[in-house]
């Protein structure tokens, strides 16, 4: 079936009138108020002849959190815990999703995922169903340091794929890895700021006005480095001046490694 009704099984027993399907699906026979709630339009569907009724997109998962889960079923627990929190700190687009239920009786909760069972929204339909007064349990430390730690590697992995495009003289790709970069550092730095920050020890091995100020350092960083590429044309080829957009890169590359050493020594066992 396309569109279907939460069930039983590993979710939870349906809301009234709230279902979910594929946005690739043709809607059912009575598919109520249609709502996309992915965070990026879905690829290769036209929006003049989507039958989309409202692109709720600030529902989803940040854009970190779903870069990390990856629709790996393994981490499907931790991903459900770490996305209620997100939902927790963002209460607006909830009341928003309340009250188009409250208003148009029926709604169906859109999504591009393949995997029917493991995706974001059987986890806010799971939200949605929790009693009013019963806030999601904070992600345990150990989980949510794994997270970070992984989150960690990949920025990296983004930051050398800057430098390799460089390298290449194709500086149209290293500016669309350094945006991916800086939305996933976006991300990164505000889960640690509301879910670290807070528990961080008086005895901490480095204060907590050190990793906000590397915080602010590393924003600086990109957007100095997104301003020069700005300026150089898609692609480069002059080899000196590929050399010299590498050097200018190096000083986000050194703060960042710098950075996430101190997080995973600090931080990140201290808060745990």
């Amino acid at each position: 079936m396309p569109y279907h009704m939460i069930g039983r099984m590993d979710t939870p027993t349906p809301l009234p009138r709230l279902h979910i399907g594929r946005v690739y699906d043709p809607p059912s026979a009575d598919p109520g108020f249609r709502v996309l709630i992915d965070r990026l339009w879905p690829r290769g569907l036209r929006r003049d002849v989507a039958a989309v009724d409202l692109w709720l997109k600030d529902i989803a998962p940040s854009a970190a959190l779903r870069a990390w889960f990856s629709h790996d079923p393994g981490k499907w627990p931790e991903f459900v815990r770490l996305y209620h929190a997100e939902l927790d700190a963002h209460p607006e687009p909830v009341s928003r999703l309340g009250a188009l239920l409250r208003a148009h009786g029926s709604l169906t909760l859109l999504y591009a995922a393949r995997d029917t069972a493991h995706n974001h929204a059987v986890a806010l339909v799971q939200y949605m169903q929790r009693p009013a007064s019963g806030a999601a349990p904070r992600a345990d430390g150990a989980a949510l340091a794994r997270r970070l730690q992984q989150e960690h590697a990949g920025l990296l992995a983004l930051l050398v794929d800057v430098r390799l495009a460089l390298l290449a003289g194709r500086v149209d790709s290293a500016r669309a890895s350094l945006e991916r970069l800086a939305a996933l550092h976006r991300e990164h730095a505000a889960l640690e700021e509301q879910q670290l920050f807070p528990a961080l020890p008086r005895s901490a091995r480095w204060p907590l006005r050190t990793y906000e100020a590397e915080h602010r350092k590393l924003v600086e960083l990109v957007q100095a480095l997104r301003g020069t590429l700005q300026a150089q044309p898609q692609r480069l080829r002059d080899a000196r001046r590929r050399l010299q957009l590498l050097d200018d890169a190096l000083p986000l590359q050194h703060l960042m490694e710098h950075h996430f050493e101190r997080e995973e020594q600090g931080l990140l066992r201290e808060t745990a």
